[in-house]
């Protein structure tokens, strides 16, 4: 993820540091590139000379499977990201090419959706049906660092859209911290309809998705004097809009406020900045948000699912792009999703009651201008204090 060029001119060392370790983690990830199950991927397709690395923290499919080198890791600056092909073209590949090389695939992928259901208490035994009439949504928890605090909140609202409303849908937590092996992985997004869960690499399992799946990425609440504003960008795609800029899958965001951050309690707001960045209490090391735990309202998880994932299927091939947007409220973006455009519609042309990709950021002016906007206002309140 690049960061803006001017973003980081007040870290201290202590920036540096957490720099140095999200760098060595990506690096582990990795190295596990050699060391994954050979049974399912072909054994040609491993260096046997590298050992493999017990006791990661991640062991992301993605990280683990792409044989990409130190020469493939290249990101598309944000003006570029149409020139960024590579996830698009590697889920293509996936899905092109998983059932031919696994012809049990789509079975096992049913089998894991009706345990999941039966786990779920939502069907029994002697359920006979193919369980494409439900949605089942992953909602992504991380152990190690922003982790999900109320995830269970979340889930325990969408029990109540089947148990009270009657909805079928069902949410699951996805952990692939958890997982053990490549193929788990893909059995568990692979049974998916959609995939929610705060910006992060776990996120980049998406890939793994059915076609037009769903894919909301919770964007963390990052204040003006605080690193991190391209994760939580409106006004363009974030590094994971990148990636999932014109797939097939349905990627919106959804901005987080400051309800979602669980430390400073109480705090008055004109004392909150001093109150995150304290180093004294640690406060700043868990402040930074790749190392923030957060939570998040049921409301918004409920409303995208209600008005976006359920919904899905049955008329997102004649629903107008516009008539989407308005399902949602303001803080939700859309960076990439398949609807019909008013722009173009023509009855008579068949073709075009197809849906295609289309993507609608924020409005405004340039998240870094706007920043600098901000620190000149602060240095002109710090000078006329002074005076």
């Amino acid at each position: 993820e690049d960061e803006d060029e001017d973003e980081d001119e007040d870290e201290d060392e202590n920036g540096d540091e957490e720099n140095r370790v999200e760098q060595d983690g990506n690096q582990v990830v990795h190295e596990k590139a050699h060391s994954i199950d050979k049974q399912h991927f072909g054994e040609e397709e491993f260096d046997s000379t590298t050992p493999p690395i017990e006791d990661v923290k991640y062991t992301l499919w993605s990280g683990s499977a792409i044989r990409a080198g130190p020469e493939r890791r290249e990101f598309a600056p944000p003006t570029k990201f149409d020139q960024c092909q590579d996830w698009r073209q590697l889920r293509e590949f996936l899905l092109s090419n998983i059932v031919r090389h696994y012809p049990s695939i789509l079975d096992d992928f049913a089998s894991h959706r009706r345990q999941a259901l039966i786990d779920k208490g939502f069907i029994d035994e002697n359920y006979r049906g193919d369980t494409k009439e439900w949605k089942i949504v992953g909602l992504t928890q991380r152990t190690y660092r922003r982790t999900w605090l109320n995830l269970s909140e979340s889930i325990d609202a969408c029990d109540k859209l089947h148990n009270v409303s009657q909805h079928k849908v069902a949410c699951i937590e996805v952990n692939v911290e958890k997982t053990k092996s490549p193929m788990e992985q893909l059995l568990l997004h692979g049974k998916l309809d959609g995939l929610i869960g705060v910006h992060g690499a776990q996120m980049t399992q998406a890939i793994l998705l059915p076609r037009h799946a769903h894919v909301l990425e919770l964007l963390p609440w990052i204040p003006h004097y605080s690193r991190g504003k391209w994760v939580q960008r409106r006004s363009s795609p974030t590094p994971l809009g990148i990636i999932f800029h014109n797939t097939d899958l349905n990627h919106l965001g959804y901005s987080l406020g400051r309800d979602s951050v669980p430390l400073c309690q109480g705090v008055k707001e004109e004392d909150e900045e001093a109150c995150f960045m304290n180093i004294e209490n640690r406060n700043r090391l868990k402040f930074v948000w790749e190392s923030r735990d957060f939570n998040v309202k049921p409301g918004p998880i409920l409303q995208y699912i209600e008005n976006i994932v359920l919904r899905s299927g049955s008329d997102e091939n004649t629903t107008s792009c516009e008539a989407m947007k308005a399902r949602l409220d303001k803080d939700f973006v859309f960076y990439n999703v398949w609807c019909r455009g008013d722009d173009y519609f023509d009855v008579s042309n068949p073709q075009q009651l197809l849906p295609s990709a289309k993507h609608f950021y924020e409005k405004g002016s340039n998240v870094r201008e706007r920043m600098r906007r901000r620190r000149r206002r602060r240095k002109n309140n710090e000078n006329r204090e002074d005076k």
